[in-house]
Order: structure tokens, then C-alpha cells, then sequence
């Protein structure tokens, strides 16, 4: 475990959102997999008839779950390659069934009765990748790449990510007006 994921598994437990910036690359996915966890134990909380709640917990998941994806995919995982070729090969495709999953979840009304059981999927698949990648994949990662990389990679995967948010966040408006 990492300084991270044991302070922000702390404040969960006490009820305070954490602040603390992440400081590398592997820091900021692991704080990003914890704030997707949370989502999902909110969403399973629903009752049966908060469709609307449902919707949106939802349409949150897949969003963080999309940005980051694409910050792992355009610049960790060319430069995690190298620690695993195999762990690296299996993420992206672990990546494409998440895709497709939250592809197939968004043509689902949450009044369906298989929304939440697709939805269940979708969090299993999610816990596996996590559980891979904090386990396996990065330690290996941090044997190759100095805690200096892991800044500088850190802060490029928070702007790439927190643009994304941004583009979202605008569609999302205009949207809604």
C-alpha cells in the first residue's frame, strides 16, 4: 500500500474527502481508482427507484473511468512497457472491455432491469484491472522509472486529465441548456 491509498482509504473512513495532491504518476491513478470505488459504492447504496440517481452516479463513473483511461493509455502505459509487455498488452484490452461495457450500459435505462446487474459487471472487471495494476503492474513500473519520471509523468497525466474534465464539463452544460 502506499502512503495514498492509505490516507485516502482514512479519510473515507472518516467521512472527508481527501485534498492531498498526488504527487507521481502512480500516486494519481491510485488516488483516480479509489474516487471510481467510491462512485460505484454510492451507486450499488441507490435504492431501486432512484433512477435519476442511478443516471447520473453512473454517467460519473464512466466519465472517470474514460479520462483515465486515456491518460494510462496515451502516457503511462507507453512508459510502464517496458517493466511488463504482457501486463502492458493486457490493460489495453482490459481497457477495450470497459469501453465496451460503459458503451452497452449507456443504451440501458436505468429503469431496466438488468442496468444495475451490468452495472455490477462493469465494477467486477474495474476491481480486477485495479487489483492487476496496483499489485503487479506498478510496483514493476516503479523498478524502472525514477521517482523523478514519475513526477514529471505524474503532473503531464493530471493536465491531460484534468482537460478532459474540463471538455466534459462544457459539453455537459451546453447540454443541459
Amino acid at each position: 500500500m502506499t502512503v495514498m491509498s492509505i490516507l485516502t482509504s482514512a479519510a473515507e473512513r472518516i467521512g472527508i474527502e481527501t485534498v492531498i495532491e498526488p504527487s507521481n504518476a502512480i500516486d494519481l491513478l491510485e488516488v483516480q481508482h479509489r474516487e471510481v470505488e467510491a462512485l460505484f459504492k454510492q451507486l450499488e447504496e441507490t435504492s431501486d427507484r432512484a433512477y435519476k440517481a442511478r443516471e447520473h452516479l453512473f454517467e460519473e463513473i464512466a466519465q472517470k473511468l474514460t479520462h483515465h483511461a486515456k491518460i494510462e493509455e496515451k502516457l503511462f502505459y507507453p512508459e510502464g512497457r517496458e517493466a511488463d509487455k504482457d501486463l502492458t498488452l493486457e490493460a489495453y484490452e482490459e481497457h477495450e472491455v470497459i469501453k465496451h461495457l460503459i458503451s452497452r450500459i449507456r443504451r440501458t435505462d436505468t429503469r431496466d432491469e438488468t442496468f444495475m446487474a451490468k452495472c455490477t459487471v462493469l465494477k467486477e472487471v474495474v476491481e480486477h484491472h485495479v487489483k492487476e495494476e496496483e499489485s503487479d503492474y506498478f510496483p514493476k513500473c516503479k523498478k524502472i522509472l525514477s521517482n523523478e519520471e514519475l513526477e514529471e509523468l505524474g503532473l503531464e497525466m493530471k493536465t491531460l486529465y484534468d482537460r478532459l474534465q474540463s471538455q466534459s464539463s462544457a459539453r455537459s452544460s451546453r447540454k443541459d441548456h
